[in-house]
């Protein structure tokens, strides 16, 4: 098993490391390949100004690009080598580690690198690449697109020693199953057990059946029918003994959060939720537990 991890030298990047590192080990991964991408998205404007700058006899044509990219070069390398730092400060017996350097936008890069690699999971920090900012948009956009599952560690987040529970929150949406295969297959081999987790929304389905007219007794029918419709959809997807179903009421991100301190070493859930009403995008449901996560948080494309 490959694990693809994108670092950008950052502060939290040591931390991303690690978690990859942690979670070869538990997984017996063979091989961890360590991406650095040097950003020259912003540099399109570039050749325009070097014909302007030698039209009036500044430079020779051609010489500004040359200098840009022997800097970009050069702190490509000085970044590379504090990266390769990083990863021999923490232990990794029998797990071989390779470095690679891309050229050009972040997301753009780390997705065909996962791709050429043949890599069959991402593991990258929440934070925008240069930024504190906490789901950025080279997180999102990786989120988004990417072909094989993505492991985010928060700013908050811890993996255990060893994770022996996978909280798995699932809205019965038609991605529920490819979340579901990827839990499983994970949990196979920790070793793990699993819990498949739904969240009744219950403060969006009272208010939108008070714009029904609605009283407080049909409200409460309306969600204990919701509650057992969940129920029996997880019943039918829980793979076998061992594993379990729950379903609760209230904020999905808050209930999915408190659940997780119940044991969990990690979280499988999909890049969306279809919920009872309405829909949830990366930056809200995902996006908020992900950025207040205290364990690594696996995230399957719907």
């Amino acid at each position: 098993m490959k694990l693809l991890v994108p670092s950008d030298g950052s502060e939290h990047s040591k931390k991303v490391i690690a978690h990859a590192v942690g979670l070869a080990r538990q997984l017996g991964a063979g091989e961890l390949r360590v991406l650095y991408v040097a950003n020259t998205s912003e540099l399109e404007e570039l050749p325009r100004l070097e014909e302007m700058l030698s039209c009036r006899g500044s430079c020779e044509t051609g010489e500004l690009m040359r200098r840009v990219e022997e800097m970009v070069d050069q702190s490509a390398a000085k970044a590379l080598s504090h990266i390769k730092e990083e990863v021999e400060s923490i232990p990794h017996p029998g797990l071989e580690v390779s470095f690679v350097v891309r050229k050009g936008e972040p997301a753009v890069e780390i997705l065909e690198e996962a791709e050429s690699c043949g890599a069959e999971m991402v593991v990258m920090g929440s934070l925008r690449l240069g930024s504190r900012v906490a789901l950025g948009s080279t997180a999102d956009k990786v989120l988004r697109s990417a072909g094989v599952p993505v492991m985010v560690v928060g700013p908050r987040s811890e993996l255990p020693d060893k994770v022996e529970r996978l909280l798995v929150p699932l809205d019965h949406s038609g991605a529920s199953r490819a979340v579901l295969e990827v839990a499983s297959r994970i949990a196979s081999r920790l070793g793990a057990s699993m819990e498949l987790f739904h969240v009744v929304n219950e403060p969006v389905i009272r208010y939108f059946s008070s714009l029904s007219g609605l009283g407080e007794e049909e409200k409460s029918r309306l969600i204990s029918e919701y509650m057992a419709t969940a129920r029996e959809n997880l019943m039918e997807l829980l793979p076998e003994d061992g594993h379990e179903a729950k379903v609760v009421t209230g904020d999905p991100v808050k209930e999915i959060l408190r659940e997780m301190e119940q044991g969990f070493g990690l979280v499988v859930m999909g890049t969306r939720g279809m919920g009872h009403i309405g829909r949830f995008l990366i930056g809200s449901v995902t996006g908020g537990v992900i950025c207040q996560a205290t364990r690594p948080v696996v995230v399957v494309r719907d």
